[in-house]
Protein backbone atom coordinates (compact mmCIF):
# COMPACT_ATOMS: atom_id res chain seq x y z
CA UNK A 1 0.00 0.00 0.00
CA UNK A 2 1.38 3.39 -1.05
CA UNK A 3 2.30 5.95 1.63
CA UNK A 4 3.59 9.32 0.48
CA UNK A 5 2.78 12.63 -1.12
CA UNK A 6 -0.28 13.24 -3.27
CA UNK A 7 -2.61 16.03 -4.36
CA UNK A 8 -5.07 15.51 -1.49
CA UNK A 9 -5.37 19.19 -0.58
CA UNK A 10 -9.05 19.26 0.42
CA UNK A 11 -8.85 15.90 2.23
CA UNK A 12 -5.71 16.98 4.11
CA UNK A 13 -7.29 20.33 4.98
CA UNK A 14 -10.45 18.61 6.23
CA UNK A 15 -8.39 16.17 8.29
CA UNK A 16 -6.58 19.09 9.97
CA UNK A 17 -9.93 20.82 10.47
CA UNK A 18 -11.37 17.79 12.25
CA UNK A 19 -8.24 17.29 14.34
CA UNK A 20 -8.76 20.72 15.88
CA UNK A 21 -11.80 19.20 17.66
CA UNK A 22 -9.61 16.52 19.23
CA UNK A 23 -10.69 13.75 16.85
CA UNK A 24 -8.74 12.14 14.06
CA UNK A 25 -9.94 11.14 10.59
CA UNK A 26 -7.27 10.08 8.07
CA UNK A 27 -7.10 12.03 4.81
CA UNK A 28 -7.50 8.87 2.72
CA UNK A 29 -10.96 8.25 4.19
CA UNK A 30 -12.10 11.83 3.56
CA UNK A 31 -10.81 11.61 -0.01
CA UNK A 32 -12.69 8.36 -0.61
CA UNK A 33 -15.93 9.58 0.98
CA UNK A 34 -15.85 12.75 -1.12
CA UNK A 35 -16.51 10.59 -4.18
CA UNK A 36 -14.55 13.01 -6.37
CA UNK A 37 -12.20 10.35 -7.75
CA UNK A 38 -14.90 8.00 -9.04
CA UNK A 39 -15.65 7.71 -12.75
CA UNK A 40 -14.04 9.21 -15.83
CA UNK A 41 -14.84 12.27 -17.96
CA UNK A 42 -13.53 13.34 -21.36
CA UNK A 43 -14.24 17.02 -21.99
CA UNK A 44 -14.69 18.68 -25.35
CA UNK A 45 -11.26 20.26 -24.84
CA UNK A 46 -9.79 16.76 -25.23
CA UNK A 47 -8.59 16.42 -21.63
CA UNK A 48 -9.34 13.21 -19.72
CA UNK A 49 -10.04 13.37 -15.99
CA UNK A 50 -10.60 10.44 -13.66
CA UNK A 51 -13.57 11.96 -11.88
CA UNK A 52 -17.31 12.35 -12.27
CA UNK A 53 -19.29 15.51 -13.04
CA UNK A 54 -21.52 15.32 -9.99
CA UNK A 55 -19.21 15.85 -7.00
CA UNK A 56 -16.62 18.58 -7.36
CA UNK A 57 -14.26 18.93 -4.38
CA UNK A 58 -16.30 21.65 -2.67
CA UNK A 59 -19.39 19.43 -2.76
CA UNK A 60 -17.42 16.28 -1.95
CA UNK A 61 -15.74 17.67 1.14
CA UNK A 62 -19.12 18.58 2.65
CA UNK A 63 -20.53 15.15 1.82
CA UNK A 64 -17.57 13.34 3.37
CA UNK A 65 -17.81 15.21 6.67
CA UNK A 66 -21.59 14.73 6.75
CA UNK A 67 -21.26 10.96 6.22
CA UNK A 68 -18.88 10.88 9.20
CA UNK A 69 -21.50 12.50 11.44
CA UNK A 70 -20.28 16.11 11.55
CA UNK A 71 -22.20 19.35 11.36
CA UNK A 72 -20.47 22.52 10.15
CA UNK A 73 -21.18 25.91 8.65
CA UNK A 74 -20.29 26.48 5.01
CA UNK A 75 -20.37 29.84 3.26
CA UNK A 76 -19.94 31.09 -0.27
CA UNK A 77 -20.75 34.32 -2.13
CA UNK A 78 -21.57 35.67 -5.55
CA UNK A 79 -18.52 36.76 -7.52
CA UNK A 80 -19.78 40.33 -7.36
CA UNK A 81 -19.80 40.26 -3.55
CA UNK A 82 -17.07 41.86 -1.48
CA UNK A 83 -14.48 39.56 0.03
CA UNK A 84 -15.76 38.70 3.56
CA UNK A 85 -12.50 39.42 5.38
CA UNK A 86 -14.15 40.90 8.48
CA UNK A 87 -16.55 37.96 8.68
CA UNK A 88 -13.67 35.50 8.38
CA UNK A 89 -11.63 37.35 10.98
CA UNK A 90 -14.47 36.97 13.46
CA UNK A 91 -14.88 33.27 12.63
CA UNK A 92 -11.18 32.59 13.19
CA UNK A 93 -11.47 33.87 16.77
CA UNK A 94 -13.37 30.68 17.66
CA UNK A 95 -12.76 28.18 14.84
CA UNK A 96 -10.26 27.31 12.13
CA UNK A 97 -11.64 27.42 8.58
CA UNK A 98 -11.07 25.48 5.40
CA UNK A 99 -10.72 27.93 2.51
CA UNK A 100 -11.22 26.85 -1.08
CA UNK A 101 -11.13 26.47 -3.89
CA UNK A 102 -8.31 29.00 -4.08
CA UNK A 103 -6.30 29.92 -7.16
CA UNK A 104 -2.76 28.74 -6.44
CA UNK A 105 -1.32 31.44 -8.68
CA UNK A 106 -1.86 34.00 -5.90
CA UNK A 107 -0.45 31.98 -2.98
CA UNK A 108 2.78 33.94 -2.84
CA UNK A 109 4.39 31.92 -0.02
CA UNK A 110 4.85 29.15 -2.61
CA UNK A 111 8.04 29.68 -4.64
CA UNK A 112 6.28 28.22 -7.69
CA UNK A 113 3.05 30.22 -7.47
CA UNK A 114 3.70 32.07 -10.74
CA UNK A 115 3.45 28.79 -12.64
CA UNK A 116 0.22 27.68 -10.94
CA UNK A 117 -2.32 30.27 -12.07
CA UNK A 118 -5.69 28.61 -12.56
CA UNK A 119 -4.91 25.55 -10.40
CA UNK A 120 -7.37 24.93 -7.56
CA UNK A 121 -6.31 24.38 -3.95
CA UNK A 122 -7.57 24.16 -0.34
CA UNK A 123 -5.90 25.30 2.87
CA UNK A 124 -6.68 25.57 6.59
CA UNK A 125 -6.72 29.11 8.04
CA UNK A 126 -6.30 29.63 11.79
CA UNK A 127 -5.51 33.33 12.41
CA UNK A 128 -5.69 36.81 10.86
CA UNK A 129 -4.22 40.17 11.73
CA UNK A 130 -4.43 43.53 9.96
CA UNK A 131 -2.15 42.51 7.11
CA UNK A 132 -1.92 38.71 6.88
CA UNK A 133 -3.82 35.46 7.18
CA UNK A 134 -1.95 32.54 8.76
CA UNK A 135 -2.52 29.08 7.33
CA UNK A 136 -1.47 25.46 7.12
CA UNK A 137 -1.13 24.63 3.43
CA UNK A 138 -1.07 20.84 2.89
CA UNK A 139 1.13 21.31 -0.18
CA UNK A 140 4.07 21.49 2.22
CA UNK A 141 3.74 24.88 3.94
CA UNK A 142 2.82 24.77 7.66
CA UNK A 143 2.42 28.03 9.60
CA UNK A 144 2.83 30.35 6.61
CA UNK A 145 1.33 33.79 6.15
CA UNK A 146 -0.35 35.29 3.09
CA UNK A 147 -0.97 39.01 2.53
CA UNK A 148 -4.68 39.77 2.65
CA UNK A 149 -4.67 41.36 -0.81
CA UNK A 150 -3.32 38.07 -2.22
CA UNK A 151 -5.91 36.11 -0.26
CA UNK A 152 -8.69 38.13 -1.86
CA UNK A 153 -7.39 37.36 -5.36
CA UNK A 154 -6.86 33.67 -4.64
CA UNK A 155 -10.16 33.24 -2.80
CA UNK A 156 -12.29 34.89 -5.48
CA UNK A 157 -11.26 32.00 -7.75
CA UNK A 158 -12.30 33.72 -10.98
CA UNK A 159 -10.27 31.42 -13.24
CA UNK A 160 -11.29 28.12 -11.65
CA UNK A 161 -13.69 25.90 -13.60
CA UNK A 162 -15.92 24.88 -10.70
CA UNK A 163 -17.35 26.12 -7.41
CA UNK A 164 -20.69 27.13 -5.97
CA UNK A 165 -19.47 30.70 -5.68
CA UNK A 166 -16.53 32.81 -4.60
CA UNK A 167 -15.06 32.93 -1.10
CA UNK A 168 -16.09 29.42 -0.03
CA UNK A 169 -15.19 28.28 3.46
CA UNK A 170 -16.15 25.80 6.17
CA UNK A 171 -15.99 26.43 9.93
CA UNK A 172 -17.50 25.62 13.35
CA UNK A 173 -17.34 21.83 13.16
CA UNK A 174 -19.47 19.83 15.61
CA UNK A 175 -20.11 16.11 15.96
CA UNK A 176 -23.84 15.41 15.90
CA UNK A 177 -23.76 11.65 15.32
CA UNK A 178 -21.28 8.81 15.86
CA UNK A 179 -21.96 6.47 12.92
CA UNK A 180 -20.80 2.88 12.99
CA UNK A 181 -18.48 1.51 10.30
CA UNK A 182 -21.49 -0.18 8.71
CA UNK A 183 -23.43 3.09 8.64
CA UNK A 184 -20.50 4.92 7.05
CA UNK A 185 -20.12 2.19 4.45
CA UNK A 186 -23.83 2.12 3.58
CA UNK A 187 -24.08 5.90 3.27
CA UNK A 188 -20.94 5.96 1.15
CA UNK A 189 -22.23 3.25 -1.18
CA UNK A 190 -25.54 5.04 -1.58
CA UNK A 191 -23.64 8.22 -2.48
CA UNK A 192 -21.30 6.41 -4.89
CA UNK A 193 -24.24 4.85 -6.70
CA UNK A 194 -25.85 8.28 -7.00
CA UNK A 195 -22.64 9.64 -8.57
CA UNK A 196 -22.49 6.95 -11.22
CA UNK A 197 -26.18 7.29 -12.04
CA UNK A 198 -25.96 11.07 -12.44
CA UNK A 199 -22.59 11.60 -14.09
CA UNK A 200 -23.69 10.32 -17.51
CA UNK A 201 -26.71 12.63 -17.47
CA UNK A 202 -24.58 15.63 -16.56
CA UNK A 203 -21.93 14.70 -19.11
CA UNK A 204 -24.56 14.70 -21.86
CA UNK A 205 -25.66 18.23 -20.93
CA UNK A 206 -22.11 19.63 -21.17
CA UNK A 207 -20.98 17.70 -24.23
CA UNK A 208 -18.63 15.37 -22.33
CA UNK A 209 -18.17 11.61 -22.61
CA UNK A 210 -18.13 9.61 -19.38
CA UNK A 211 -17.13 6.19 -18.04
CA UNK A 212 -15.79 3.50 -20.37
CA UNK A 213 -16.82 5.53 -23.42
CA UNK A 214 -14.66 8.47 -22.28
CA UNK A 215 -11.60 6.30 -21.68
CA UNK A 216 -11.92 4.48 -25.01
CA UNK A 217 -12.46 7.73 -26.91
CA UNK A 218 -9.33 9.20 -25.33
CA UNK A 219 -7.41 6.01 -26.12
CA UNK A 220 -8.38 6.45 -29.76
CA UNK A 221 -7.12 10.04 -29.71
CA UNK A 222 -3.78 8.78 -28.43
CA UNK A 223 -3.61 6.13 -31.12
CA UNK A 224 -4.31 8.77 -33.78
CA UNK A 225 -1.82 11.21 -32.19
CA UNK A 226 -4.55 13.80 -31.67
CA UNK A 227 -3.65 14.83 -28.13
CA UNK A 228 -2.95 18.50 -27.40
CA UNK A 229 0.03 19.76 -25.37
CA UNK A 230 -2.34 20.83 -22.58
CA UNK A 231 -3.90 17.39 -22.43
CA UNK A 232 -0.44 15.78 -22.31
CA UNK A 233 0.66 18.07 -19.48
CA UNK A 234 -2.53 17.27 -17.58
CA UNK A 235 -1.65 13.58 -17.75
CA UNK A 236 2.03 14.03 -16.86
CA UNK A 237 1.55 16.23 -13.82
CA UNK A 238 -1.85 15.31 -12.44
CA UNK A 239 -4.26 12.69 -13.74
CA UNK A 240 -2.51 9.34 -13.50
CA UNK A 241 -0.41 9.85 -10.38
CA UNK A 242 -3.43 11.15 -8.46
CA UNK A 243 -5.67 8.47 -9.98
CA UNK A 244 -3.31 5.69 -8.90
CA UNK A 245 -3.30 6.91 -5.31
CA UNK A 246 -7.06 7.37 -5.20
CA UNK A 247 -7.70 3.89 -6.62
CA UNK A 248 -5.42 2.39 -3.99
CA UNK A 249 -7.30 4.20 -1.25
CA UNK A 250 -10.65 3.00 -2.59
CA UNK A 251 -9.21 -0.54 -2.51
CA UNK A 252 -8.35 0.01 1.15
CA UNK A 253 -11.88 1.28 1.88
CA UNK A 254 -13.58 -1.69 0.18
CA UNK A 255 -11.18 -4.38 1.43
CA UNK A 256 -13.18 -5.71 4.38
CA UNK A 257 -16.75 -5.21 3.19
CA UNK A 258 -16.50 -5.74 -0.57
CA UNK A 259 -13.36 -7.66 -1.65
CA UNK A 260 -14.51 -7.75 -5.29
CA UNK A 261 -14.61 -3.96 -5.56
CA UNK A 262 -11.32 -3.74 -3.64
CA UNK A 263 -9.63 -6.09 -6.11
CA UNK A 264 -10.85 -4.07 -9.09
CA UNK A 265 -9.66 -0.80 -7.57
CA UNK A 266 -6.24 -2.26 -6.81
CA UNK A 267 -5.98 -3.42 -10.43
CA UNK A 268 -6.80 0.14 -11.49
CA UNK A 269 -4.16 1.55 -9.16
CA UNK A 270 -1.46 -0.65 -10.69
CA UNK A 271 -2.55 0.17 -14.25
CA UNK A 272 -2.65 3.91 -13.55
CA UNK A 273 0.87 3.79 -12.15
CA UNK A 274 1.95 2.21 -15.42
CA UNK A 275 -0.03 4.86 -17.33
CA UNK A 276 1.92 7.59 -15.55
CA UNK A 277 5.23 5.97 -16.47
CA UNK A 278 4.20 5.59 -20.11
CA UNK A 279 3.05 9.22 -20.21
CA UNK A 280 6.35 10.57 -18.92
CA UNK A 281 8.12 8.30 -21.43
CA UNK A 282 5.74 9.67 -24.11
CA UNK A 283 4.96 6.14 -25.21
CA UNK A 284 1.53 7.11 -26.49
CA UNK A 285 0.74 3.92 -28.43
CA UNK A 286 1.33 1.62 -25.47
CA UNK A 287 -0.55 4.05 -23.23
CA UNK A 288 -3.48 3.85 -25.63
CA UNK A 289 -3.50 0.04 -25.33
CA UNK A 290 -3.21 0.04 -21.53
CA UNK A 291 -6.05 2.55 -21.21
CA UNK A 292 -8.34 0.17 -23.07
CA UNK A 293 -7.63 -2.42 -20.36
CA UNK A 294 -8.40 0.22 -17.76
CA UNK A 295 -11.71 1.02 -19.46
CA UNK A 296 -12.82 -2.62 -19.18
CA UNK A 297 -12.06 -2.65 -15.46
CA UNK A 298 -13.86 0.66 -14.95
CA UNK A 299 -16.96 -0.72 -16.64
CA UNK A 300 -16.85 -3.82 -14.41
CA UNK A 301 -16.37 -1.71 -11.29
CA UNK A 302 -19.30 0.52 -12.16
CA UNK A 303 -21.54 -2.47 -12.86
CA UNK A 304 -20.68 -4.24 -9.60
CA UNK A 305 -21.03 -1.08 -7.54
CA UNK A 306 -24.45 -0.29 -9.00
CA UNK A 307 -25.65 -3.86 -8.39
CA UNK A 308 -24.74 -3.68 -4.68
CA UNK A 309 -27.79 -3.69 -2.40
CA UNK A 310 -27.45 -0.77 -0.01
CA UNK A 311 -29.02 -1.19 3.41
CA UNK A 312 -31.74 1.44 3.84
CA UNK A 313 -32.32 2.75 7.37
Amino acid sequence: MYIGNGAYCYANSASMFIRETGEGVPPYLLEVLSGVGLGATLYESGSLFLHNNTADPDVGISKAMSILGYSFIENFSDQEAECPLNELRKVLETSPAILGPLDMGYLTYSPNHRFLLGADHYILAYRMDEHFIYVHDPAGFPHVRLPLEQLQLAWKAEKLPYGRGSYQYWHSLTRIHQPSEDEIYDKAMDFFQHLYKETGKIGATIGAKTGKEAIEAFSEKLQNQEMSEDAAANLKYFVFQLGARRAGDYARFFKEKNPELAKLKMKQSVILGLCHSLTVEENWLELSSVLRDFAVIEEEFESKLLSHQVAKK
